[in-house]
């Protein structure tokens, strides 16, 4: 009778525990770009696109929900966004005017 109790109240915590999503990260360092100008821009771009792909080449069947695997862009985007929120503003801001320098719209790196 204890062993049914005990494994009544521990499935619902390991079912709980499997379905725990998780969240992409990933660091990329701006702190030696210069901002202020459309290089520094362009390399912050760069970075950002080659933690993406990096981190997505390794683990985006972690991060890409099943049924989105059909999806071969979410886990960059998801990934961008992750690296774009951590950032201080100015360097948001630095971000998405690359972007837009660089002609990127959308789900584009």
């Amino acid at each position: 009778m204890r062993m049914i109790l005990l494994l009544s109240l521990l499935l619902p915590c390991a079912c709980a525990a499997s379905a725990v999503r998780v969240e992409p990260a990933a660091r990329v360092v701006y702190r030696d770009l210069a901002l202020d100008n459309p290089a520094g821009r362009a390399e912050l771009r760069q970075r950002v696109a080659t933690a993406a792909t990096a981190y997505c080449r390794e683990r985006e069947d972690e991060v890409t929900p099943q049924l989105l695997r059909h999806d071969r862009q979410y886990c960059l985007t998801a990934l961008r966004d992750s690296i774009a929120r951590d950032m201080p503003v100015a360097v948001r801001r630095a971000y998405a005017r690359a972007r837009r320098e660089a002609g990127a719209r959308g789900r584009e790196l």
